[in-house]
């Protein structure tokens, strides 16, 4: 099972605005009309109840978002790119990197409702937008926003009502095959259950969702024997069903072992309510012990509350019993509000952004101006021309930016840097 995987994705680059104007027969020097550049398209996260492994992302875990398309003139607008909606198996934990390698925690994926989690960048206004009575003939336009890049780490924590614990070849797999649809493994050796194994049991008209976890052995907590990928699979289980193998040395004390593993792992884990079930009672030398296990197992049980209930998943008996048992309890509990998880970014058509602050520093002789609006608007524009200066200053006096370079000490012949794009001043 790929229940694990690094994702890089990339959302779209806004188009480009158009600088253009209006030229007919009858109507040589019209005004601007050049269109805005689309959207870029962004990423969302969704759950998807058919799916139950990350493996569609593992050897496909760089994805792209469309870009939006590039405005034209006649004021036509470019295409808004196509959201890029990114299938999850429902249980995935989503973790946002940084660039040290830290993860932090930004969703948790329970229902079908689309996570926001890329970003498009925004079309570039087109020379129509910088019309005003005093500039009838604008020649600026934008350069598309860049779409934003996020790097997370998706962690597949399955969802189930019942878990069932055990050490390796205790019967799990013969006990969810018999009670349920799934094809789990069965072999009379250890370690059979490699990966999680889910299954759907009725009980009248009921049912719940049990999970086989693979064999726990000590130190799982630590990661021995998969330790880790196990037990992380069975944190969001509501109960769990102890099974332990008759036949074993010490019954009690592989039930202490897997205790103590789960308070190791996660305390919450630890305190969750169990039933505990020995297996192989159809077996004579299990038959005639069956008292005394059931005296010494409730005595290690303590104040939990749960009784010791004695099946053969080989034979069934016992297993329709122990099923109206596990229905009962968890009709009794309180079902957890698995809607929990941090609330989702909305869905909108234009997830926006907050602009970052505007700043003028002097680096060697050179004034770095940090705005986004000026580099994307001399990302397009063609300096050489005194017109496109003249409006560039204009749009920093508007902005406050005029004021803040003059303030620094900037003077004719100065040098102005934005993003890659330097300007001698006049």
């Amino acid at each position: 099972m790929i229940d694990t995987v690094r994702l890089n994705i990339n959302a779209g680059s806004g188009g480009n605005g158009c600088s253009s104007f209006l030229r007919e027969k009858y109507r040589p020097k019209g005004g601007p009309n050049g269109g805005d550049g689309g959207d870029g398209a962004s990423a969302y996260l969704v759950g998807d109840p058919s799916i139950n492994t990350l493996l569609h992302i593992k050897f496909n875990s760089t994805i792209y978002a469309d870009h939006g398309g590039h405005g034209k003139g006649k004021n036509r607008r470019g295409r808004n790119g196509d959201s890029k909606y990114i299938p999850v198996p429902i249980g995935t934990v989503v973790y946002r990197m940084s660039e040290d390698g830290e993860k932090e925690l930004i969703d948790d994926i329970r229902n079908d409702t689309p996570r926001l989690v890329a970003v498009g960048g925004r079309g570039g206004w087109g020379n129509t937008r910088f019309s005003t009575p005093t500039n009838q003939e604008p020649v600026l336009s934008e350069r598309g926003g860049r779409g934003e890049k996020a790097v997370l780490f998706l962690e597949l924590k399955l969802l189930a009502d019942v878990g069932l614990l055990a050490k390796p070849n205790a019967g799990k797999s013969t006990l969810i095959s018999m009670c349920s649809a799934a094809k789990a493994k069965v072999a009379d050796y250890p370690f059979t259950t490699v990966e999680p194994v889910l299954g759907v049991v009725s009980v009248g008209w009921d049912d719940f969702v049990m999970m086989e976890v693979p064999g726990l052995l000590e130190g799982a907590h630590e990661g021995v024997g998969l330790g880790h990928e196990f037990l992380r699979h069975a944190e969001r289980a509501r109960l769990y069903v102890h099974l332990l193998d008759g036949l074993s040395e010490d019954p009690v004390e592989d039930y202490r072992m897997i205790n103590e593993e789960l308070e190791q792992f996660n305390p919450v884990m630890a305190e969750k309510p169990q039933l505990v079930v020995i297996n192989k009672i159809d077996v004579t030398e299990v038959r005639e012990q069956e008292d005394e296990l059931r005296v010494r197992l409730l005595e290690a049980i303590g104040d939990r509350g749960s009784d010791v209930k004695f099946i053969s998943a080989a034979t069934g008996e016992g297993v329709n019993s122990l099923m109206g048992n596990i229905m009962g309890a968890l009709s009794a509990m309180a079902k957890e509000d698995l809607d929990d998880s941090p609330e989702p970014e909305p869905m909108r058509s234009r997830p926006q952004r907050s602009a970052p602050r505007e700043t003028v520093r002097r680096e060697n002789g050179v004034f770095v101006v940090q705005s986004e609006q000026m580099e994307r608007l001399t990302a397009m524009a063609d300096t050489r021309d005194q017109r496109v200066l003249l409006q560039l200053w204009r749009e920093m006096r508007k902005s406050g930016l005029a004021t803040r370079l003059l303030d620094a000490g900037m003077e004719p012949g100065d040098t102005l840097r934005f993003g890659k794009v330097e300007i001698v001043w006049f």
